[in-house]
């Protein structure tokens, strides 16, 4: 049963990725400063929101600190915390790349945990 389970989950991947859906573009990240002096170190907090119709966990991030010539300054990788539902949102905290004026966010990796069903 999980093989033929995996197997209909590859195959529905397959097929969102013929129709052309990049999976990169199910995610949106919008992100800010935690407020200064908050905290003893300088953090950003940043909000992944769910556009796929899969239930994801185990969501990856590349987060890059832009400089202000809009060079990159420092990159790393940070994980979303929790799964996160199809049209919701989950949320992570790092610390803030030294000498970044703003910052780009990208999924690096997900995993599927289930398809939602049309009621």
């Amino acid at each position: 049963m999980k093989i033929l389970l995996a197997l209909a989950l590859v195959v529905v991947l397959s097929t969102h990725a013929a129709w052309g859906q990049d999976p990169a573009s199910w995610f949106r990240v919008r992100w800010e400063p935690q407020a200064e002096g908050a905290t003893p170190t300088p953090r950003i907090e940043a909000y992944v929101h769910n556009d796929s119709p899969y239930r994801v966990t185990d969501v990856r991030l590349q987060v890059e600190g832009v400089g202000p010539n809009e060079s990159s300054v420092g990159q790393r990788a940070v994980w979303a915390l929790g799964d996160i539902e199809p049209g919701g949102e989950t949320s992570l905290v790092t610390e803030a790349i030294p000498g970044a004026v703003s910052y780009r966010f990208s999924v690096i990796e997900f995993d599927v945990v289930s398809v939602e069903r049309a009621r």
